[in-house]
């Protein structure tokens, strides 16, 4: 069974009775601006963020029953907002899970490129420009809100009267400026000079030698396709470029967290609240890890044989580690792995023969191997209509859920997307309860949800 609302989580989740849900699995937005996506922008900032995902999150620990867990999605780079958050919520946070995977694509600046194509390189020059916009702004009694609103922009003000040393000076658009002057009056020759419209690169990007091109599929989003686009390969002509060439400014994002939360027990101890609420642990056995035969203890290992610098104790040549039935016991980290036979996940985790010898054992894992990675989840398991940009591995949904949720439990995500943990949840038989404000996003993931058989 389950309940897929459309409209604003944090009204919706007022309806819901306290103390009814038992369990939390979501993927709120980062507050990155992804794709320039309305739903993910910082809200204006780091303090606004923390507060609007706060308030949801206080409902949803209301709705929850006490001593229920929850993992809460987040990127390294605003996952520390996300637990702001949540702690100010009420919850305790309990471990991050670490999930590795290879989906992601980089973001990275080429330093050489971004110096040919800059506009500007002097920023002493740029202040002396926000100083003078920054005068008249004064001197007409307008405010930084008053100039957004005649440029028809948001958020540009601040930067056209950025103050040394920490500002960020922005020169506004020769578009903007001449909706800009009507107000503030004509600027000096010197300003004139340095508008520039929007579309103007650098005077040193036409100087790149062109030695390549290719075509661009852009893809689309939101049942919208972009026009693809043909890319040149130049390379830098100047020797200040040169020196900056294979230079960027970001990793690629290869790993995400989850955030494991409980909300505070309400008895006196966790047997208590276990036998009055029917919550508060994690299903281990629900969630080990199978393998294949026996594998070594990595406390007995021969390191010596195995190229280590360190050596073992004798009985270590020969110790072998008795695992689990059911298979190892969970960690706080996931790896999403390749079928790729040379994948070193898939060597280190290969159990085929009843017992291992150390030393063979460790010498299969080869550091010099290339690292492969898994794909997004394909159309098949999307779907083809699912047109929602960040859809999350069906398995690893269903993974989490059944790590926290009772037999028979309800899961709850007020971030639902296109319904995957929802669908995660009802193939493990729980209930479900989902809320998303987009409509095209909540009628993907009624038809993902009106499709799991029983």
């Amino acid at each position: 069974m389950f309940n897929a609302y459309l409209g604003d989580s944090l009204e919706i989740l007022k309806s819901i009775p306290s103390n009814s849900v038992d369990s939390l699995v979501t993927d709120p937005p980062a507050g990155i601006g992804l794709l320039g996506l309305d739903w993910d922008k910082d809200k204006g900032g780091r303090t606004q963020w923390v507060s609007w995902l706060t308030e949801i999150m206080k409902e949803c620990h209301r709705i929850l029953k006490p001593g229920v867990h929850g993992f809460v999605w987040a990127i390294p780079r605003t996952s520390h907002w996300t637990a702001m958050a949540l702690e100010d919520a009420g919850f305790q946070i309990k471990d991050v899970v670490t999930h590795i995977f290879g989906s992601g694509f980089p973001k990275s600046v080429a330093l050489d490129k971004a110096i040919d194509r800059a506009k500007y390189t002097n920023t002493d020059e740029l202040f002396k420009v926000t100083e003078w916009i920054r005068k008249r702004r004064n001197e007409l009694g307008l405010t930084n809100k008053d100039l957004d609103a005649i440029a028809e922009v948001k958020g540009g003000a601040c930067h056209w009267t950025a103050k040394p040393p920490h500002g960020q000076p922005h020169i506004p658009t020769k578009e903007r400026w001449e909706k800009l002057e009507a107000f503030l009056g004509p600027a000096p020759d010197w300003i004139n000079v340095m508008i520039k419209p929007a579309n103007e690169l650098g005077e040193n990007w036409s100087k790149r030698t062109v030695i390549g091109g290719y075509q661009k599929e852009a893809g689309g989003i939101g049942g919208v396709s972009f026009q693809s686009t043909h890319h040149q390969i130049t390379e830098p002509t100047r020797e200040i470029s040169k020196a900056w060439q294979g230079w960027g400014t970001a990793l690629k994002p290869a790993s995400e967290h989850w955030i494991l939360i409980q909300k505070p027990i309400s008895e006196h101890n966790l047997a208590a609240n276990v036998l009055k609420h029917g919550v508060g642990g994690i299903h281990i056995d629900a969630s080990r890890i199978p393998i294949h035969g026996k594998i070594p203890s990595t406390t007995n290992l021969n390191f010596k044989e195995s190229g280590f610098i360190w050596e073992g104790k004798k009985r270590s040549q020969t110790s072998v580690y008795h695992q689990h039935p059911q298979g190892r016991f969970p960690a706080n980290v996931l790896i999403t792995r390749s079928n790729d036979k040379n994948c070193p996940a898939k060597i280190m985790n290969d159990q085929s023969q009843r017992e291992v010898e150390v030393a063979s054992y460790f010498k299969n894992f080869k550091p010099e191997s290339n690292f492969y990675y898994c794909k997004k989840p394909d159309k098949n398991e999307k779907e083809l209509f699912n047109t929602h940009p960040t859809v999350k591995p069906l398995r690893l949904m269903r993974y989490l859920c059944k790590m926290l949720t009772p037999p028979q439990g309800t899961v709850l995500d007020p971030f639902m997307g296109s319904g995957t943990t929802g669908v995660a949840a009802l193939f493990e038989k729980f209930h479900f309860i989902g809320i998303e404000r987009s409509e095209d996003y909540h009628q993907i993931a009624l038809k993902r949800l009106k499709g799991v058989k029983p």
